[in-house]
């Protein structure tokens, strides 16, 4: 299923599903979250999720109203499915070893990328065989590896379960709601009702960061966008981002990016 989603902003929970899910990028910016992988996205961006694998988009919230909201064409995938309706008219075993290394998480760069953008654009209009045709072009650009960028070093699956859904869904939404003031462990493990030891492996397993480093992954990409779309200074774009020491914000940036703030800024103001 091919299916275009217009919102006033990308702020849905931190969740999985049994469907991978190709996302693109049509308009909007903001903090991706993809399994261990925390990046700054923006329009253009086109990413691939494998089945289980807990992901997100954040984004500033606009007016109900704005003219300018936030559009992305979403690709659902059934991995099973898929690969047991193939079997009759080809060896599926590179399909099926596709979507099991999926679950690290795809960035689609290059020329692929846009390649697989006009098919998916194409796909919200077609039906039947035109719709399939598009999705087997789509499959079969997946399954060679060029200008694929894997978001994760391994797969995170064995870390996350059905029953700990709701209690990340709840940790993530309020580490975005409030990742710009001090959270202290004993707060973030409050909101997961874990004591602190037993959160902090719990964070480790699911993130494969401690908790003080993926805090700081989500306030530096907070910082790229600010760099990048606003002309404040570093030293406020540390602040609104959470960090009330500028040495520190700067080490961190540095940590992640291994450019300063104004490397950064002065790259992306080079950008045509």
């Amino acid at each position: 299923m091919a299916k275009e989603i217009i919102r006033p902003a990308f702020a849905t929970d931190f969740h999985f599903h049994d469907e991978c899910q190709l996302v693109y990028i049509r308009s909007g910016a903001g903090t991706r979250i993809i399994g261990g992988s925390i990046e700054h996205f923006e329009a253009g961006d086109l990413t691939f999720v494998g089945p289980r694998v807990p992901h997100v988009w954040y984004s500033k919230p606009k007016l109900e109203d704005s003219e300018n909201p936030d559009v992305s064409i979403a690709l659902y995938i059934n991995p099973v499915k898929i690969v047991e309706n193939l079997k009759p008219f080809i060896d599926t075993q590179s399909v099926k070893s596709f979507f099991q290394q999926s679950t690290r998480g795809i960035s689609i760069i290059g020329s692929k990328k846009e390649a697989m953008t006009s098919l998916l654009q194409n796909m919200i209009h077609q039906k039947n065989v035109s719709l399939l045709a598009s999705f087997i072009q789509i499959l079969d650009l997946l399954l060679d590896s060029e200008e694929l960028v894997w978001l994760n070093g391994a797969s995170l699956l064995s870390a996350y379960s059905n029953d700990a859904q709701g209690r990340v869904a709840q940790l993530m939404d309020f580490i975005q709601q409030n990742f710009r003031t001090e959270i202290t462990l004993e707060k973030a493990a409050s909101v997961t009702g874990l004591q602190i030891h037993s959160f902090c492996r719990f964070f480790k397993s699911l993130t494969h960061r401690t908790f003080s480093d993926f805090i700081n992954e989500v306030r530096v990409g907070f910082a790229c966008q600010l760099l990048q779309h606003s002309d404040i200074p570093i030293t406020q774009v540390a602040f609104e981002s959470g960090y009330s020491n500028i040495s520190y914000f700067n080490r961190s940036f540095r940590k992640i990016h291994r450019i300063t703030p104004r490397e950064f800024r002065a790259q992306m103001s080079a950008l045509p």
